[in-house]
C-alpha cells in the first residue's frame, strides 16, 4: 500500500459522511438504512449522529461499509469495468 492509502482515515471520512459532511456524504435517509439493514442494527439509528453511537454500532457499520465496497467492485469486475468479464 502506498503512502498516500495509509494516510488516510477511513473511520473519520465514514463519520464525516453519516454525519452528511465532507466532500462524499451518505444520503438519508436511503444510504444511511442500506448500512443500518447490513450491520444488522436498528433502522431508528439513521438520524443519530456518528459521535453518540455505540462503538459496537460503529464498528458494524464500518464492516457493513467495507463490504458494501467490495461487492461494488465485484459487481464492476463482472460487468465488464476494468478486467472483468465482457459481453
Amino acid at each position: 500500500m502506498n503512502a498516500a492509502a495509509r494516510s488516510v482515515d477511513f473511520v473519520a471520512r465514514m463519520a464525516e459522511a453519516w454525519d452528511g459532511k465532507g466532500r462524499h456524504i451518505f444520503l438519508p435517509p436511503f444510504e444511511h438504512r442500506m448500512l443500518l439493514v447490513r450491520a444488522g442494527l436498528d433502522l431508528s439509528l439513521a438520524t443519530v449522529p456518528w459521535s453518540l453511537l455505540r462503538e459496537h454500532q460503529r464498528q458494524s457499520l464500518l464492516v457493513a461499509a467495507r463490504q458494501a465496497v467490495e461487492f461494488a467492485r465485484a459487481c464492476a469486475w463482472c460487468f465488464g469495468e476494468g478486467e472483468g468479464a465482457r459481453s
